[in-house]
């Protein structure tokens, strides 16, 4: 049996500025600081591609001027319509200049430790359990004195990664049926530590991860039971078999006992509705490539890593070459000259 595997990976980095605004009053002095906000392709209870926060999203606020601290860990709450906090702070006319971090959800932020004045979150501690962990940093928002009274646009970024499986039938395969019964990562780093740097790039954080366990094991998060009708090999077609799954930046490990491991099972039905079980051994995660429609060797570009902010799609692509039978008969074999017997 042949297996092919391959990787497809995409660049999704928040780098797009928000032209969105929330109105909360007129003027300058004596205007409330009021809060905006953008990300790119969000994933936290949101539909895959969705770049919106929605009703009960929240983010925690960190701030000063150049006089002293303003915000620190305030929790700002989206309602649907407006982001809103309590109670107001207010610009100050004699200050020159504002500098805002902030971190979403809000909870991340009450639980590591962020210095209002550099933006910087010393290592905290998380788990990542599936789908539901997005982690959101905005970058460094400096408003200057002429901008007071206007709406704090943050500008959001995943440090997380975000991972799709999917499975494709390949055409050798003909008319059969193809039905998962079966998949798992496995050995994936989920417990550890991240930390967000005093020194913004370009105004973006830049973030550290460090993994302490890799117990995570994801199985199929779609329900998918058939892919039957796959095409071949077609550029990012195939079925769903794990799906926005939202996991710790980290290495792939190619030895020991702790290798990301893909395990697949499945059953191949043939035109004449004969079923054929297979349980193929686990595989690495690290031999992925980004070669489609052929076997992975020294030569493939094999990917070596989840990096943050970063969306990647792997995809299986299922075949089996047929038992083929032919047949011939060995002519017979003759004796020397033959063997005598003299009857009288």
């Amino acid at each position: 049996m042949k297996r092919y595997i391959f990787i497809v990976a995409t660049i999704v980095l928040a780098t797009v500025s928000c032209s969105r605004t929330y109105d909360l009053g007129n003027g300058n002095d004596g205007q409330a600081i009021g809060f905006g906000s953008w990300a790119e392709n969000l994933t936290k209870a949101r539909t895959q591609g969705s770049n919106t926060f929605v009703s009960g999203d929240d983010f925690a606020v960190y701030g000063f001027n150049n006089k002293t601290t303003v915000f620190d860990d305030v929790v700002v709450t989206y309602d649907g319509t407006d982001w809103t906090y309590s109670p107001a702070r207010f610009w100050d006319p004699s200050t020159t200049q504002y500098t805002f971090f902030a971190v979403s959800p809000a909870a991340i932020g009450t639980a590591a430790t962020v210095t209002p004045t550099t933006g910087e979150i010393a290592s905290a501690s998380i788990t990542f359990g599936g789908a539901d962990n997005d982690i959101l940093v905005a970058d460094k928002k400096e408003v200057p004195k002429a901008d007071y009274g206007q709406t704090v646009d943050l500008q959001f970024n995943h440090i997380a990664s975000l991972v799709d499986l999917k499975v494709k039938k390949h055409a050798d395969l003909g008319d059969a049926t193809v039905a998962i019964t079966s998949i798992a990562l496995s050995n994936i780093d989920n417990t550890g530590t991240f930390a967000v740097s005093d020194a913004y790039t370009s105004t973006h954080p830049v973030t550290t991860w460090t993994a302490t366990a890799s117990t995570g094991a994801y199985t199929n998060t779609s329900g998918v039971t058939s892919v039957a009708t796959l095409p071949n090999n077609v550029g990012t077609s195939g079925d769903f078999l794990i799906n926005n799954l939202v996991a710790m930046p980290q290495t792939f490990r190619t030895s020991g006992s702790a290798i990301q491991l893909v395990t697949i099972a499945y059953t191949i039905t043939d035109e004449a509705g004969n079923v054929s079980t297979y349980t193929p051994d686990p595989f690495q995660l690290a031999l992925f490539d980004k070669g489609d429609n052929k076997v992975n060797d020294s030569g493939d570009t094999f990917i070596g890593s989840w990096e943050p902010g970063k969306h990647y799609t792997f995809f299986i692509t299922i075949n089996s070459n047929k038992i083929v039978f032919t047949g011939a008969i060995t002519d017979w074999t003759n004796t020397d000259n033959g063997y005598y017997y003299l009857l009288n």
